[in-house]
């Protein structure tokens, strides 16, 4: 018997430049830490979002402040 686990497919979601786009949209962001402090309690596609921007910091990289250019860096720090 299949149990539907809708909080686990949400886990398996991965986020888009969309996503980013929102997160700019709601405050000037600052750098990585400002992201992941406020971000923290998301589950799913955002939590996804969240480790990126963990292992953005982690690698010292740039925070550029444009969805799509922070977008392309997040998902070249996998």
């Amino acid at each position: 018997m299949k149990i539907h686990d809708p909080a686990g497919q949400a886990m398996q979601k991965d986020y888009d430049v969309t996503d980013i786009e929102r997160l700019m949209g709601k405050r000037d962001r600052k750098n990585v830490d400002d992201v992941i402090e406020w971000e923290r309690r998301f589950t799913g596609e955002v939590q996804h979002m969240i480790e990126d921007f963990y292992r953005a910091r982690d690698k010292a990289r740039d925070f550029p402040h444009e969805p799509d250019q922070l977008y392309k860096k997040l998902k070249s720090s996998r």
